[in-house]
């Protein structure tokens, strides 16, 4: 009986692991690997098709990727880990992430930083309670002439099981004040709420 059990485990796995892709996850995939010798120097790409069509990278994803792609698990969990923009959990439609390159902490970084999470009431790597916005600070935007600077990227959905659309935007010469208005813009009411 525990091996009935086990196997019907099994066979559920299985066929999560054959849905967790949609089609037109699998047809971009397909097509991605036209281009590379070996699957396995497609992986940072199609870990970007999953996220762009299911929002963030889950542990089910990855291992039906694998799977898919005939690449091993570990290798491909072990790419998904290494980069920072390869989202392993939700996170929401609107992504901020400062800049804390050596320029824009010279220029004030910490401060803006500071701001941000006083004013979205999250950390650094956070998502506000509502969903909809999640901090996230990078390395280096490449922007240092223009620091201290934020990427602001917007998510956008068309199809309802079609891919994510992402418009950005790099935010420059910041200060305190600036971000103010851009948590304003962005958060409206709701900040003003929590501020009160």
């Amino acid at each position: 009986m525990n091996v009935e059990k086990a196997t019907n485990n099994i066979q559920t796995d299985r066929r999560q692991l054959l849905t967790a892709l949609s089609d037109g996850e699998k047809n971009e995939i397909d097509l991605l690997l036209q281009h590379y010798p070996r699957a396995s120097g497609a992986t940072i790409d199609a870990l970007k098709i999953v996220q762009q069509y299911q929002g963030w990278v889950s542990d089910m994803a990855i291992a039906a990727l694998a799977q898919y792609m005939r690449v091993p698990l570990a290798e491909l969990d072990s790419v998904a880990t290494f980069y920072n923009l390869i989202f392993r959990r939700p996170v929401g439609a609107t992504l901020i992430h400062p800049c804390n390159g050596i320029s824009c902490q010279l220029l004030g970084c910490k401060k803006i930083q500071r701001q941000l999470e006083t004013q979205l009431q999250i950390s650094d790597g956070g998502t506000t309670t509502d969903g909809q916005i999640t901090l996230l600070s990078l390395p280096c935007l490449g922007a240092c002439d223009k620091a201290p600077v934020l990427l602001l990227r917007k998510s956008l959905r068309v199809e309802s099981t079609g891919p994510m659309h992402c418009s950005d935007q790099l935010l420059e010469n910041l200060n305190t004040r600036k971000i103010e208005l851009v948590i304003n813009k962005l958060w409206g009411r709701r900040y003003e709420r929590a501020r009160s």
